[in-house]
């Protein structure tokens, strides 16, 4: 039986919430993954981008203007503020955020389904029907860089099967990527982004971990042995 959206997504912040659980204040302010982030910065984050997204559909339902945040640079001031507090408030923040965006999507009407939010005002905007998938991805791959015992290679099957339609897709338009075409060894796919030669194959997780700019292609391989050049994924932060 397939899981809906919603369901998979619960899961996942599930998954992170029992991370976040575990963690002793000392490893709050450690790295992550992220260059400049520490976990408190890649907790409050997620915390603030349940946040954002609830509350633009909010004002959806109320057929309000609203977006996720009022600018790039009150969210990057949000993160560095709220990263600042303590870990009890960061993770109380994160369990709300995750149970408010809940309650928001529950409260979406077929017609909201159709619409689309702003993640600032005057965009750019995404459709609400992708809203599940694309909170996921904020999840599983922020779950990842907390550097936690979480890894990349702990993503579900299906997960890694959804971030890779939607890098690929991605990268495929990004002018500082090269064009090639990869092989998920484990997975029996392929993606083309943009030529069918060279050829980077690997499992599933290691390729989409590459693809959205983490690590340095570990256990990927091509017939060069050269992997080809990628830009930056226009989700990552710019951190």
């Amino acid at each position: 039986m397939t899981t809906s959206p919603a369901a998979a997504l619960h899961d996942s912040e599930q998954r992170l919430v029992r991370t976040v659980d575990s963690l002793a204040d000392d490893q709050w302010p450690e790295p992550s993954v992220l260059p400049g982030w520490s976990r408190a910065h890649v907790i409050a984050h997620v915390a603030l981008n349940a946040e954002g997204l609830a509350g633009a559909l909010d004002n959806l339902v109320r057929g309000e203007p609203g977006a996720m945040y009022q600018s790039n640079e009150k969210r990057d001031a949000d993160i560095e503020e709220l990263a600042a507090a303590t870990p009890p408030d960061i993770r109380e923040r994160l369990f709300a955020a995750g149970e408010r965006l809940r309650d928001a999507l529950a409260a979406l009407s077929d017609d909201d389904w159709t619409g689309s939010i702003d993640r600032v005002p005057g965009g750019p905007s995404f459709p609400v029907l992708a809203l599940p998938a694309t909170r996921r991805r904020e999840v599983e791959i922020h779950h990842a860089d907390l550097r936690c015992g979480y890894r990349h290679t702990d993503w579900p099957r299906d997960f890694c099967i959804e971030l890779l339609d939607a890098v690929t897709t991605d990268q495929a338009a990004n002018p500082d990527t090269d064009d090639f075409k990869i092989s998920a060894t484990d997975l029996g796919k392929t993606w083309q982004l943009g030529a069918d030669e060279p050829v980077v194959a690997g499992s599933g997780v290691d390729l989409g971990w590459w693809l959205v700019g983490r690590g340095s292609g570990e256990g990927l391989s091509t017939a060069s042995g050269v992997l080809p050049r990628i830009g930056a994924w226009r989700r990552t932060p710019a951190k």
